[in-house]
C-alpha cells in the first residue's frame, strides 16, 4: 500500500472516529437534557399550585357528584340495592370521577401526577391543604345517595316535572330504558360468557356501568326531552316502584342487569 493510500485511509478513519465522537457527545448532551427536564417536571409543585388544583377540583366536582348520585340512584332502583351497596357504588364512582377530574385539571396547569403527589406528601399536614381535602370529603358525604334528601328524592327537592311527563309517558320512557339497556349490555354479556369459558371470573367495573347509564340517559334526553333528575322525580311522584303497572318493566330492567353482570 502506498504512503498516499495509507494517509487517505488514516484520514478517513480519523474522520469517522471524529463523527462518532460528535454523535456520542450529542447523544450524551441530549440524554442529560432529558434527565433535567424529567427532574424539573417531577419536582414537587408549590403549595399554592397544589391548593389551586385541589380547590378547582372541589368546585368542579359538584356537578359531577350530582350526576353520579342520580345515576347510582337509578341503579339502586333497578337492582333493588341496599343503602350500603348503593353507598359503596357511589363511593367507587366518586373516587374514580374525582381522579379523572383532578387529572384533567393537572393537565390544564401542566403539572405531572408525580409532581403533585410529591407536593401533597410535603404539604399534607398543612392546614390549608387539609381544609381543601375536607371540602371534597364533605361534598361526597352530603351528596351520597343514602343521605336523607337523596334517599327521599333522587332529584332533590324542588325538581319540577314537565307537563308532558305523565304516568303513561314515564312508562314509555322506562320501557325505552329497558330495551336500550338490553342492547347496550349485550356485547358485555357476550364478552363475559367468553371469559367464563376460558375459566376466568370476569367482573364489570362500576365505572363502566355508570358510563353505560350515562349513554342511556343522553339518549333519553335526546328522544324524550327530559333529564335523569326529572325521570327519577317522576318515579317517586307516581310511586312507580310500588305500582303494578310498572312491575314488569322494572323486573325486566333488574333481570337484564343481574343476568348480564352476575
Amino acid at each position: 500500500m502506498s504512503s498516499s493510500n495509507a494517509l487517505n485511509i488514516g484520514v478517513a478513519v480519523a474522520a469517522a472516529f471524529g463523527v462518532g465522537m460528535v454523535y456520542v457527545m450529542l447523544h450524551e448532551k441530549k440524554r442529560k437534557r432529558k434527565n433535567l427536564e424529567k427532574k424539573a417536571k417531577e419536582a414537587p409543585i408549590s403549595k399554592e399550585m397544589l391548593l389551586k388544583i385541589l380547590n378547582k377540583a372541589a368546585d368542579n366536582s359538584k356537578a359531577v357528584v350530582d350526576k353520579i348520585r342520580v345515576e347510582v340512584r337509578k341503579i339502586q332502583v333497578a337492582r333493588s340495592l341496599s343503602d350500603e351497596q348503593t353507598m359503596q357504588l357511589f363511593q367507587q364512582n366518586f373516587e374514580h370521577s374525582l381522579d379523572q377530574l383532578i387529572g384533567a385539571i393537572r393537565t390544564q396547569f401542566q403539572v405531572s401526577e408525580k409532581a403533585m403527589d410529591s407536593s401533597f406528601k410535603q404539604h399534607q399536614g398543612d392546614a390549608d391543604v387539609q381544609r381543601a381535602i375536607q371540602n371534597m370529603r364533605v361534598l361526597s358525604a352530603n351528596s351520597a345517595p343514602s343521605a336523607p334528601p337523596a334517599d327521599r328524592q333522587a332529584a332533590g327537592p324542588g325538581t319540577a316535572l314537565p307537563a308532558s311527563l305523565t304516568r303513561d309517558r314515564l312508562k314509555e320512557i322506562m320501557t325505552f330504558n329497558a330495551v336500550t339497556l338490553e342492547k347496550e349490555l349485550r356485547p358485555i354479556k357476550e364478552e363475559m360468557a367468553k371469559q367464563r369459558k376460558l375459566g376466568k371470573q370476569p367482573q364489570v367495573e362500576p365505572q363502566a356501568l355508570m358510563q353505560l347509564q350515562t349513554r342511556i340517559s343522553d339518549q333519553v334526553k335526546s328522544k324524550f326531552g327530559v333529564t335523569d333528575e326529572q325521570v327519577m322525580a317522576a318515579v317517586e311522584h307516581y310511586n312507580a316502584k310500588n305500582d303494578p303497572a310498572f312491575k314488569d318493566i322494572l323486573a325486566r330492567i333488574a333481570n337484564t342487569l343481574n343476568n348480564s353482570l352476575a
